[in-house]
């Protein structure tokens, strides 16, 4: 009889111990829930926000962020030294390439559109008619050097 017992006992004890290993999280692990994300001015692109996710664009290693940026507005020719993937979470995104601002060039990015943008590649971005919220992976360290340094965002 007892060793009946003993079984069943060592079993769910044994399950019970797995299910806890298995709940913690492992190392390396992060989350990010959206009420903790923090909203901050944007360091590169006056009158813009940004929330730094994962990692630190400001040091070597995998990145995470998302920029928020109001309607109507152009962002002018830049490039990056990283290799960026962009996400659109909401609003229109638009991208063109070149040295030189050319709304003839822009292509639309709606909601839930996903890009890779090159190395180096000068290009220019604006918005559509609603707040745009984009996220950017990359490996930093990140850069972002206007062609001319005199220029920002402007409004349409």
């Amino acid at each position: 009889m007892k060793h009946r017992i003993f079984f069943p006992v060592t079993f769910f004890v044994a399950v019970a111990l797995l299910a806890v290993a298995f709940a913690d999280e492992p190392p390396g692990f992060v989350q990010v829930l959206p009420s903790t994300i923090k909203w901050i001015p944007s360091p590169v692109v006056q009158g813009t926000f940004r929330a730094v996710l994962l990692g630190n664009p400001d040091e070597a290693g995998p990145f995470v962020m998302r920029v928020k940026v109001r309607p109507g507005t152009r962002i002018m020719p830049h490039r990056h030294r990283e290799e960026r993937v962009y996400t659109v979470l909401a609003g229109e995104w638009k991208l063109g390439f070149g040295k030189k601002f050319d709304t003839g060039k822009l292509m639309t990015f709606p909601a839930g559109s996903v890009y890779r943008l090159p190395a180096n590649v000068p290009h220019f971005q604006a918005t559509g008619q609603s707040e745009t919220i984009v996220q950017i992976s990359a490996v930093g360290p990140s850069t972002t050097e206007f062609l001319n340094p005199s220029d920002g965002v402007q409004k349409k």
